[in-house]
């Protein structure tokens, strides 16, 4: 990365090689608002050859500035770009407007799974080339088998479906844990077996995700990518993974060798799955130990940011 400067509103401890390659664009500021870090990027940005940005706000004021003004530096990345439902009302056609004018000056924009590149590229009328995949990575640091006590996770909060799950689990003889927030779990009637935790600290979370046998990630069809954190965490711990198929989740779990993918809203589906947990398969076994190399592979801070300054240096020197 010799000669490139990178200004980033990323931080990732984690990763040394990040922190010596990029400057962080809050390095004394603890105000971290939207005014404020638009600011620093008008008073720093033309200093430096590329700018990489997370903050979806962030990104969009900076592009729409670069679209205007016809800058050709720096260079724009934009990190895990998650995009909402589609609408046909006139207040979102409006706001796609504005969105296409925001990221048609943007040179790269990385997803967090395949189907998202061809559903952001036909909505923001930009080339798929424009759009580039990168998996995403596990917050565990040091990835490696821990066994559990017998009970299953599920957890998260963007579009989950715990309906489908608490279906699936009702007369089973197992304890299921949920952890997610008041307003994902509202509604749902969970059996008498489920225990459910809302707005818990991480380390909590943690806590149980190191213990348990099973994590299942139950999951709504949405154009977007979720669900990613959960079963990487519960992969890089050597746990079984059972999630739903959709947009994001076939990118990282190859069913019947990493894990295990239902359909979305199948109770049924969903219930066989963890019935054959229950019951001892040992397919289970050889998923979580193939998921967890998977993970040493693909899924690290360090193959993720490696990514990500091959991909800044090539677009610097376009």
């Amino acid at each position: 990365m010799s000669g490139i400067k990178i200004l980033t509103d990323i931080e990732i401890p984690q990763s040394p090689e990040w922190g010596n390659s990029t400057d962080f664009l809050y390095p004394f500021e603890k105000r971290r608002s939207l005014a404020n870090g638009f600011w620093l990027l008008l008073k720093l940005s033309r200093d430096y050859d590329v700018v990489i940005t997370s903050d979806i706000k962030l990104a969009q004021l900076f592009g729409l500035l670069k679209t205007l003004l016809r800058w050709k530096r720096p260079k724009q990345i934009i990190l895990e770009l998650m995009l909402d439902e589609v609408a046909n009302d006139f207040l979102w056609k409006i706001k796609i407007f504005i969105q296409r004018l925001c990221f048609a000056s943007v040179e790269r924009i990385f997803v967090s799974s395949n189907g998202e590149i061809i559903a952001y590229s036909k909505r923001l009328r930009l080339p798929e080339s424009r759009f580039h995949f990168l998996p995403f990575h596990t917050c565990v640091t040091e990835p490696r088998l821990v066994e559990g006590t017998g009970y299953i996770l599920s957890a998260g909060r963007t579009d989950r479906d715990y309906g489908t799950l608490a279906a699936a689990v009702e007369g089973l003889d197992v304890k299921v844990i949920v952890v997610s927030d008041a307003s994902n779990v509202q509604g749902v009637h969970f059996p008498a077996n489920v225990e459910v935790y809302c707005d818990i600290p991480y380390e909590r979370y943690l806590e149980l995700l190191y213990n348990c046998s099973l994590v299942v990630v139950p999951l709504k069809e949405r154009v977007k990518s979720t669900g990613q954190v959960v079963f990487l965490e519960a992969m890089a711990l050597g746990k079984p993974v059972v999630a739903t198929l959709v947009t994001g989740t076939e990118d990282y779990i190859k069913p019947g060798a990493t894990g295990i993918l239902v359909p979305p809203g199948d109770s049924d589906a969903l219930k066989d799955a963890i019935m054959k947990f229950i019951k001892g398969d040992p397919i289970y076994d050889v998923l979580a130990r193939y998921a967890l190399q998977q993970i040493i592979e693909k899924h690290t801070f360090a193959h993720y940011t490696n990514i990500l300054l091959e991909e800044a240096n090539n677009i610097a020197r376009t």
